[in-house]
């Protein structure tokens, strides 16, 4: 089963080392592709990029919008955003909060988003989607690519420890696995959804479809397809209620 995984994923993402001297993964051309082909909205007056990195996400959907905006947190990855893009007249990157957004009510055709959600801290998720909400026009959407548990962990517990284990060695940075994490796994031992929450930090906890859903009903957006890639990765869209 894992290498399944491994050979889905590797086609999809790839770990390097960002502008701003992280070890990260970033989106693969094949990956950004397959997100503008699961896209209902393929065309429109504005694009948002949303953790936008140095762009690689943005590259299949650029022809097909009047102006593309990218924001990131990191000064360096807009940097890096801005020089790949400087012969495109439609495209422009700012460095500031997703959770922020200062654009007009309603302005955005489409929002894409890969390899970020999972980096927003779980109590930040709302206000990201709220945001989301209010730049998005009636009939528009968002599409993300990231790391979600994709079914019910608490009805398929064998299923989640087999994830559980696949996560904490391949996405926690190897040290810290290897001296911190490893050591302390029970071989043998059926790791539930319920002892990740006992044992784990909240800002560390893995989250469920479910979850997702439930935070997106708070701010009047649905999840209306989902399409996986892996059992904990995979395509969502996203939109008005």
């Amino acid at each position: 089963m894992e290498k399944s995984w491994e050979k889905n994923l590797s086609v999809h993402i790839s770990r390097t080392i960002s502008p701003d001297g992280r070890d990260t993964f970033e989106s693969t051309q094949a990956l950004s592709e397959r997100m503008f082909e699961f896209a209902s909205v393929k065309n429109g007056d504005r694009l948002l990029d949303l953790g936008c990195g140095w762009g690689k996400s943005l590259q299949p959907f650029v022809p097909h919008f009047l102006s593309a905006l990218g924001i990131d947190t990191s000064q360096e990855n807009i940097a890096q955003a801005k020089d790949t893009y400087k012969h495109y007249d439609n495209v422009s990157f700012q460095c500031g909060s997703i959770q922020n957004l200062e654009l007009s009510a309603e302005s955005v055709d489409l929002i894409i988003s890969s390899l970020v959600l999972h980096q927003v801290e779980w109590n930040e998720q709302e206000r990201l989607f709220e945001a989301v909400k209010q730049v998005l026009k009636a009939d528009g959407e968002m599409i993300m690519a990231d790391e979600i548990i994709l079914f019910n962990p608490d009805a398929s517990p064998e299923k989640f420890n087999e994830v559980y284990r696949y996560l904490l060695e391949h996405t926690t940075p190897k040290e810290a696995y290897e001296n911190h994490i490893k050591p302390y796994l029970q071989e043998g031992h059926i790791y539930t959804w319920q002892d990740m929450k006992e044992n784990t930090p909240p800002e560390y906890w893995f989250h469920s479809i479910e979850d997702l859903k439930t935070t997106l009903q708070k701010v009047r957006l649905k999840l209306v397809e989902v399409q996986e890639i892996t059992p904990f990765f995979g395509l969502l869209k996203i939109k008005h209620q």
